[in-house]
């Protein structure tokens, strides 16, 4: 994994140095923040992205996002696919399939399912996930990034809420 950034990305995203209480407030709190920010580099930016490049961590990032309507993040992850090619781009957007690719359409759509229906993923949906040439690092790989995501656009959220009231 690389060294953790000194940039915290909620804060970024959500430009808290305006916000100078809710910065104070989320410093309270400064362990689960900075064992936040180094999820997401493990998440992000492994030394060793194996079978899911940069790019599409990236492009599932920013999918998970914009599912969830959380805008800052999306745009954030959006930026990091500067650079990437067109057909990874696309993958951002949750309209988008991976025609032709039956690896990328079952992980989109066992990232589809686990961010808006968590409850419904079943042991059927991993064994797709097997089927479409994934092994178990990869679903490994995959659960994670999907969680870690959903749990920073939760706690965006949360903060966001807490900066427009």
């Amino acid at each position: 994994m690389t060294a953790p950034s000194t940039v915290d990305v909620i804060d970024t995203v959500l430009g808290l140095e305006r916000f100078p209480d809710l910065k104070a407030l989320r410093q309270q709190r400064a362990k689960l923040k900075h064992l936040t920010q180094t999820s997401y580099e493990a998440a992000l930016r492994p030394a060793e992205p194996r079978n899911f490049s940069y790019g599409l961590r990236a492009a599932l990032a920013a999918r998970i996002a914009a599912l969830w309507k959380s805008e800052e993040l999306a745009a954030h992850y959006r930026a990091l696919l500067d650079g990437e090619d067109a057909e990874t781009r696309a993958l951002a957007d949750p309209a988008s399939g991976a025609t032709g690719n039956a690896r990328l359409a079952a992980i989109l759509a066992h990232v589809d399912l686990v961010t808006l229906s968590p409850k419904e993923a079943t042991r059927g949906n991993i064994e797709k996930l097997a089927a479409a040439g994934l092994d178990d690092r990869d679903i490994v790989t995959l659960a994670g990034l999907i969680a870690f995501v959903n749990y920073q656009v939760l706690v965006a959220t949360g903060l966001k809420m807490l900066r427009d009231n």
